[in-house]
């Protein structure tokens, strides 16, 4: 597979920082087997790409997994998994739905105002939708008498779920959906007999990554290593 670099812009996550992202061929398609490889190699999937940064004067941002066999829950996550016990999860391939679609742009105005995807939320669904290569795709849709609560869009490769996205009701922020569904993820890793949940980047000084460190263990990519984020760097 050829790779390619992005142009050179301002980092969304650490102010005054520049971001350069190194990305998978846009003309090829990504199958399942290179992002699995690819995965374990710190990238993730956006769309139909996969990317991962490479920035000339940072490097804060480390892809972070979960073993899930070794996963505990901590106190405030298990009040979260209790607080949520009246939504339903429905497993399916990704499909296009308005009232998803409706929850995807309530959840980007009111979570990330002026981020950008806020303008341009119905074409960023659809396109989360359908463009996923020729990885197998599922969605977890957390309901309740037939309305969505929360929607998270997975990878499922050879041993382990990738999680790509997740949205959910902004307006119900004492039920911790976002919290639960990445609970509802590593427990349903655990059922498919799956070794690990990768979580994509966190990135240390950012506050909008910190929730990732409440999972744990949690592992992460440095150095061509996979070891304890607590000796990561």
């Amino acid at each position: 597979m050829n790779f390619f670099l992005s142009p050179l812009q301002s980092c969304p996550y650490l102010p005054g920082q520049d971001e350069l992202l190194v990305l998978s061929d846009p003309y090829a398609k990504l199958g399942g087997q290179e992002y699995h490889q690819l995965l374990q190699n710190g990238f993730r999937r956006n769309g139909p790409l996969a990317y991962r940064p490479m920035c000339p004067q940072c490097d804060a941002c480390i892809s972070v997994r979960i073993p899930v066999e070794r996963f505990q829950p901590d106190r405030g996550q298990k009040r979260t998994r209790a607080r949520n016990q009246d939504l339903q999860l429905r497993v399916t391939t990704p499909y296009q739905d308005a009232q998803h679609a409706r929850l995807f742009a309530d959840y980007q105005r009111q979570r990330h105002p002026d981020g950008g995807m806020d303008l341009e939320a119905e074409r960023l669904y659809a396109e989360m939708m359908t463009e996923t290569g020729d990885v197998e795709a599922r969605l977890l849709i957390f309901e309740k008498a037939g309305e969505a609560f929360a929607v998270a869009l997975v990878d499922l490769v050879d041993n382990a779920l990738s999680a790509v996205y997740t949205f959910f009701r902004p307006d119900l922020p004492q039920r911790g959906l976002g919290i639960f569904a990445i609970m509802s993820q590593i427990d349903w890793a655990r059922r498919q007999g799956l070794s690990y949940l990768y979580l994509g980047y966190w990135v240390a000084g950012s506050p909008k990554m910190d929730y990732k460190r409440r999972f744990s263990p949690l592992e992460g990519f440095m150095a061509g290593r996979w070891r304890p984020l607590s000796v990561a760097r």
